[in-house]
């Protein structure tokens, strides 16, 4: 598989929140079924990362996705899950340009703010747009190692159904104490979130630090 995208990052999070499985069919193409943690409730994946270093410099993104089973048959057993982002943002007009057109991620079409303010014990994630708060996200670590993350994503170009390797390596901590926290707050990009279903509690945080975010080519299947 051959790379075609690499973005240093500072820190991240990757939060997983239980959603009504409805709700995450109402976002999935057709040939995608959510992967439930139990009957009737799937999973919100929450992914928001300060990146220092890329083709266009530093920026923050977000990341809302559906999480769903990998597919087994093209990418071996390498993959730990796979996600369909249906929304994203950044704070880079050139970022948003190059990742909609290298990996046809959905943008948000405005530039949002975020802040990473970071303790001993824990992380808060405050992201804004125009000023006004947008979401409200906090995670908390346990012991820390170095680790590397294949997950498989899966993107639409129109009807055409694509899928990538997108790796992440770092320093990482991940529980399931429930420790974390969202608040969303009204915006265009939470409109259909808080009509949804979705636990305001995380039931798995991973946290990031000092890594490397991955994208290898996309193939259509």
């Amino acid at each position: 598989m051959s790379v075609v995208g690499s973005y240093r990052f500072h820190t991240g999070v990757s939060a997983f929140f239980e959603m009504a499985t409805a709700d995450a069919r109402a976002v999935l193409p057709k040939h995608l079924e959510p992967l439930e943690v139990r009957h009737e409730r799937s999973v919100l994946s929450v992914n928001a990362f300060l990146f220092d270093d890329s083709v266009v410099g530093p920026y923050t993104g977000v990341m809302f996705a559906v999480i769903v089973p990998p597919s087994v048959a093209a990418f071996a057993v390498h993959a730990k899950a796979g996600l369909y982002p249906f929304l994203c943002a950044t704070s880079s007009a050139e970022a948003r340009r190059i990742k909609a057109e290298r990996f046809h991620f959905p943008y948000h079409d405005q530039n949002i703010d975020a802040q990473f303010i970071e303790t001993a014990d824990r992380l808060r994630i405050r992201i804004f747009g125009c000023g006004a708060p947008i979401l409200d996200l906090s995670v908390t670590p346990e012991a820390w190692e170095t680790t590397t993350h294949l997950l498989q994503g899966f993107m639409m170009n129109g009807t055409e159904r694509l899928r990538t390797i997108m790796q992440i390596s770092g320093d990482y901590t991940v529980h399931e104490n429930e420790q974390g926290e969202m608040t969303l707050f009204p915006h265009p990009i939470t409109t259909d979130l808080l009509r949804q279903d979705v636990s305001p509690y995380p039931f798995r945080e991973h946290w990031f630090k000092n890594g490397t975010e991955v994208f290898h080519k996309l193939e259509a299947f």
